[in-house]
């Protein structure tokens, strides 16, 4: 196996190999586009959160060499993810940082048995420590980490293997804190929600507030007939 090498720009690309996995992170205006897009997305749209993601790092990670197969979003399809022209990778999308990497890699082996990589992706956002205070910037405020792992790797117990990612996720955040001018003093990373189910809450407020108002302004409507008769 031979995973490609990332084509994204130095400056909003960062990668640490470990003894059992990889990390690689992007932040940057087209993390910032790649954003929008999942929060302009339903949930019951053809081209998924997943599928925006799959595109995303293929693009800027395998510099698109890979296959996509839209059928993989089939119930029940057993088509994958991505293809290369030597791997075959399977993509897991999360929210929560890394709360969900142990129900994923205790079902690794059967994985493996279809594919050569496992890519486990999620956000996290960068913001002041103090709740109060709102971080204003032109630059990208989500960062996307992708943790790779092999089927060439000899295979950890798995609470050692969530350890061990669990410490070096901490230290490759903060190198890549220092590489993007974030200052740790004032502002941290927050694990970021199921931006879907989010933005998909925020549509139906916004679609009550909008019906509530219609409703007040036909009441003053109202008001106004009675006035004149």
């Amino acid at each position: 196996m031979n995973c490609a090498k990332p084509v994204a720009n130095s400056h909003s690309f960062h990668s640490k190999k470990c003894n059992n996995f990889e990390f690689i992170i992007f932040w940057s205006k087209k993390v910032k586009e790649l954003v929008k897009k999942i929060n302009d997305t339903t949930s019951h749209a053809h081209a998924t959160h997943h599928d925006l993601l799959v595109k995303f790092v293929n693009n800027e990670h395998l510099g698109g060499t890979g296959e996509l197969n839209n059928k993989k979003r089939v119930k029940g399809s057993k088509h994958d993810d991505l293809t290369t022209s030597s791997d075959v990778i399977e993509f897991k999308f999360r929210s929560d940082r890394l709360k969900s990497l142990p129900a994923v890699l205790k079902n690794r082996e059967t994985i493996f048995k279809r594919n050569d990589y496992i890519y486990f992706s999620y956000f996290l956002e960068r913001g002041y420590k103090d709740k109060t205070k709102i971080l204003k910037t032109q630059n990208c405020l989500y960062y996307l980490i992708v943790v790779i792992f092999s089927r060439e790797k000899e295979p950890l117990n798995l609470k050692e293997l969530l350890n061990e990612v669990r410490k070096e996720e901490m230290e490759f955040t903060k190198k890549v804190a220092q590489k993007s001018d974030i200052d740790l003093d004032e502002e941290e990373f927050y694990a970021v929600g199921n931006m879907i189910k989010i933005r998909d809450l925020e549509r139906e407020l916004e679609e009550k507030d909008k019906k509530l108002e219609e409703k007040d302004k036909e009441i003053e409507r109202l008001k106004a007939q009675l006035k004149t008769k």
